[in-house]
């Protein structure tokens, strides 16, 4: 029987040393919108703080208990929204059972980073395929 398969450059990451993986799937075009709409709530969540911060210093420091569990929450909001990027149980896959911190997801995109760059690379080559020069037309 005759067949076809696409290759849906779907990339397979082994994130820890049970094996588990995640999966970036760069051929839905919604990925990057939604990762980078996660980078700028994850941005704007770290300025909220800021002004928390700022405001706590102004009163004569924050009170350690609430500081924590700002603290706390901020960073679970972060493991959400990983999650909801990346998959169920990204964060448990990748950091183990804590609540990293931002120290952690810092180091955890950068090391995404070069198979961003790698798909960007492979795109870029397809699509040069099927430019105008190529197939003669204007």
């Amino acid at each position: 029987m005759a067949g076809i398969r696409v290759s849906t450059s779907v990339k397979k990451i082994e994130v820890n040393d049970q094996g588990e993986f995640i999966t970036l799937n760069f051929s839905d075009n919604s990925f990057p919108d939604r990762f980078f709409a996660m980078l700028d709530s994850i941005q704007q969540r770290a300025e909220d703080v800021q002004v928390w911060e700022n405001e706590m210093q102004e009163r004569g420091g924050a009170e350690p208990r609430a500081a924590a569990a700002l603290y706390r929450q901020f960073h679970e909001d972060i493991m959400g929204e990983v999650d909801n990027l990346f998959g169920p149980d990204t964060c448990r896959k990748v950091f183990g059972e804590i609540v990293p911190g931002i120290e952690l997801f810092d180091e955890f995109f950068t090391q995404l980073l070069p198979f961003f760059e790698a798909y960007g690379r492979e795109r870029a080559e397809k699509l040069s395929r099927y430019s105008a020069g190529r197939t003669a037309n204007v």
